[in-house]
C-alpha cells in the first residue's frame, strides 16, 4: 500500500494510523508491521518511537484524553451557565464517536478487553477526572437552582453511560446525524433535570448554542481537521 505522505514518519501520523487499525481490526489483530507498511516506514521506526504495541495504545489514550480535556476547557471558557455546559458535554461525548472515531473506539472498546495494570490505572484516573467535570457542572446547576438531582455523581454516570456506549450502535453513515442524536439526548436528559419553563423553543436555542460552541473547539480529532457532519438544525417541537 502506498505511503500517505512524506511526513508520515511523525509520531502523530503513527498514532493516527495505529488507532485506525485498532478501530477496524481490534487490538489483537493489529500489527506494527501493517501500520509501518501503510505509512511507508520500517517497523523499526515505529519501535524506535514507541517501543511496544501496548506503549502505542497508551499514547493513543494520552492524546485522546488531552483532546477531550482541552475540549471541556473550551466549553467552560465559552459557556457561562451549567445547563449549556451540560448540553455541550453531551454533544462532545457523542461527536467524538464521529469526529475522533478511531481513537474513541480504541479507548472505549479495546482497553477493557485486553489490559490491566499500569495502563488501566492511568485510564481509570483520567476517566475519574473527566467524570468530575460533569459532576461539577451538575452540582453548580443544582446550587443555582437550574438543575435538580439528588445525586450529581450518579446522574453524571447516567450521562456517560448514555453517551460512551454509542460506539455499539452509532454509525457515521447512519440515518441520524450526531447533532440529531445529541439534541434528542439533551431533550430527554434535561426533561428530568431542568425546572420546567413551558417553552421548548428556549431549550432548542440553548442546545444549538452548546453544539456550536463545541464545534468551534480547536484540535478535537486526531487528524486536527474541522469536524464533519451536517449543520445543526433545530429539532421540531410540539406547538
Amino acid at each position: 500500500m502506498p505511503g500517505r505522505s512524506p511526513r508520515a514518519s511523525s509520531r502523530d501520523a503513527i498514532l493516527r494510523v495505529f488507532a485506525e487499525h485498532v478501530a477496524d481490526r481490534g487490538y489483537a489483530d493489529t500489527s506494527l508491521g501493517d501500520v509501518a507498511a501503510e505509512l511507508n516506514l520500517s517497523k523499526g521506526t515505529i519501535v524506535h518511537h514507541f517501543g511496544t504495541k501496548e506503549a502505542l495504545l497508551r499514547e493513543v489514550h494520552v492524546a485522546y484524553f488531552a483532546r477531550r480535556f482541552a475540549e471541556a476547557d473550551f466549553v467552560h471558557a465559552h459557556l457561562a451557565d451549567p445547563v449549556s455546559r451540560l448540553v455541550a458535554m453531551v454533544y462532545a461525548l457523542l461527536a467524538a464517536h464521529r469526529d475522533d472515531r478511531a481513537a474513541s473506539l480504541a479507548c472505549l472498546r479495546e482497553l477493557v478487553r485486553y489490559f490491566d495494570g499500569d495502563l488501566t490505572d492511568y485510564v481509570r484516573k483520567q476517566r475519574v477526572r473527566y467524570t468530575e467535570i460533569v459532576v461539577d457542572i451538575l452540582r453548580a446547576g443544582v446550587g443555582r437552582g437550574l438543575l435538580r438531582t439528588p445525586d450529581p455523581q450518579m446522574t453524571a454516570l447516567q450521562v456517560f453511560g448514555m453517551c460512551n456506549y454509542a460506539w455499539t450502535w452509532y454509525r457515521p453513515d447512519g440515518p441520524q446525524s450526531v447533532e440529531d442524536i445529541a439534541r434528542l439526548f439533551a431533550h430527554n436528559v434535561l426533561a428530568g433535570l431542568v425546572t420546567p419553563s413551558g417553552d421548548d423553543r428556549e431549550l432548542d436555542v440553548l442546545i444549538t448554542e452548546a453544539i456550536e460552541t463545541v464545534r468551534k473547539a480547536p484540535g478535537r480529532s486526531a487528524a486536527g481537521a474541522p469536524e464533519g457532519g451536517n449543520p445543526a438544525e433545530p429539532v421540531p417541537t410540539a406547538p
